[in-house]
């Protein structure tokens, strides 16, 4: 059997691309769900868990910047700028498949030792934050959170989803 070895690559690349590959599925159940009628996908696009969170579109756009930002930071080269005009169910595919790109774009070379370098904490001018603990404490909690905010607005709006396609496990025989 394979082992893979962890490291600040293994904690953050791969394990963002399978969830934005479940959220990409998500939306197809999304779609299939409003059944094509624009008002309905209008309301599941717009709508959020409680007054002061962000829109469902928000979330998605969130998730992808979180994934993109930590790849890049780590990497220490530029971060693709995506504008956050996505307003339909395609245009989300759309910006979630040019994440996956720019993320399978990333050699584990890249990223593998660079657990100290000081990454600038964008909101505490002066700060910063190692690259693990930007990476542990700070991405990886906050896209979870913004995959999970999305999962339960589909739920909220009674898409067909449950567990397992938010886990999308890589189940292999024993």
């Amino acid at each position: 059997m394979h082992m893979q070895e962890t490291n600040l690559y293994t904690i953050t690349i791969p394990g963002m691309i399978k969830a934005l590959e479940s959220l990409s599925k998500l939306l197809d159940k999304a779609e299939n769900h409003a059944g094509g009628k624009k008002t309905d996908v209008e309301h599941l696009l717009n709508d959020r868990l409680v007054f002061d969170q962000f829109p469902f579109v928000r979330q998605v756009q969130i998730a992808c910047d979180n994934a993109k930002s930590v790849a890049a930071k780590l990497a220490e080269i530029e971060n693709p700028k995506h504008e956050d005009t996505e307003k339909t169910i395609p245009e989300l595919k759309a910006r979630i498949e040019k994440t996956i790109a720019f993320l399978k774009s990333i050699k584990p070379s890249q990223i593998i030792g660079k657990e100290n370098i000081k990454i600038p904490f964008q909101f505490a001018p002066g700060k910063y934050l190692t690259g693990f603990e930007h990476a542990t404490e700070y991405i990886i909690p906050n896209f979870y959170f913004h995959m999970t905010t999305a999962y339960s607005i589909l739920r909220k709006n009674g898409v067909d989803i449950g567990k397992t396609d938010y886990i999308n496990l890589s189940l292999k025989d024993l």
